[in-house]
């Protein structure tokens, strides 16, 4: 939630439980007033489940959970949850490869590599300017380094998108390139807080589709931003949006389209909201049930006070 400025005195009276901040309180923020929850004490509840699918015969996927990403012991088939305490530093991200034979599996594989590499450094992030300079780092280093890769092997067409959650005090960065999704789920509702780098949402924008026409047309599938797009290796920006607020009972979905295409965000919304113990499992399965047209990886985290964590123990 953010406001602006008309909307807020100079010395803006806090609310029981809401705090309201200028830019600034991290280092490197923008000086634009936003809401903070301050959380300071909550406990991450993660599960990701990973697929293969019934039609494909590689997997192009891949995730990174902070140091945990897909190796070829669980490579086709691999769900697992746990907790952590506090995510202050940490990067969750999902990754879907393109560009047939094996090539879409290397691409992803060497952004989830390269992503390794700037794990210390992301850690160390001392607010949104430095996030913002090392993500934009790592997606150039990443595109040029699938780049490279395709030059190789002499292929034209190849690489991966990249949605990835940071986590930065009582609140969440996302940043993202090509059409995996990240959703903010709420008992309320879902809410999509990533725009599908894809030419028809282009044409949604240059009115020549309505929003019902963009789902059903080819364009949809058609990438204009990935990591992998940029032969000119002269930087790759990921596109992002402010900080959101960390709530308990929140939850995040980070998605490949291999769910999107086969589950609508109604029908996310439903499964999330019945509370199994591993939720991105039921969404793979939901998505292998609907068909299973394509790999498919889901990653769900859970902001619960620290409490939950010591009742469930």
């Amino acid at each position: 939630m953010f406001f602006n400025h008309k909307n807020l005195d100079e010395n803006p009276k806090q609310p029981t439980n809401q705090y309201f901040y200028y830019g600034g309180n991290y280092p490197g923020e923008s000086s634009e007033p936003f809401y903070h929850s301050g959380i300071t004490d909550y406990v991450l509840r993660v599960s990701v489940s990973t697929h293969i699918g019934k039609v494909r015969g590689n997997h192009e996927d891949n995730f990174y959970l902070e140091g945990l990403y897909m190796n070829d012991i669980f490579r086709n088939d691999f769900s697992a949850s746990y907790t952590i305490r506090r995510a202050d530093g940490m990067s969750f991200a999902v990754f879907d490869g393109m560009g047939g034979a094996a090539y879409g599996e290397v691409a992803s594989e060497i952004a989830v590599q390269t992503l390794r590499k700037y794990e210390k450094r992301l850690k160390q992030a001392n607010g949104t300017r430095m996030l913002d300079q090392l993500i934009a780092a790592y997606t150039t280093e990443a595109n040029n380094a699938i780049c490279d890769m395709l030059a190789e092997k002499h292929c034209l067409v190849g690489g991966t998108t990249f949605s990835m959650l940071y986590f930065l005090g009582d609140a969440v960065k996302l940043y993202y390139l090509g059409d995996s999704r990240i959703y903010r789920w709420t008992p309320d509702g879902i809410t999509r807080l990533t725009r599908d780098h894809t030419v028809a949402n282009q044409k949604v924008d240059a009115a020549i589709y309505t929003e019902e026409e963009a789902k059903n047309s080819p364009d949809q599938h058609r990438l204009t931003l990935f990591v992998g797009s940029d032969r000119k290796k002269v930087g790759l920006n990921a596109d992002s949006r402010p900080p959101i607020p960390l709530e308990f009972g929140n939850k995040f979905i980070l998605c490949t389209d291999g769910l999107t295409n086969m589950c609508s965000d109604e029908e996310i919304h439903e499964l999330i909201s019945q509370n199994f113990f591993n939720e991105a499992a039921v969404l793979v399965q939901a998505a292998l049930q609907h068909g299973g047209s394509d790999n498919v990886t889901c990653v769900v985290l859970e902001v619960l006070p620290s409490t939950s964590a010591e009742d469930s123990e």
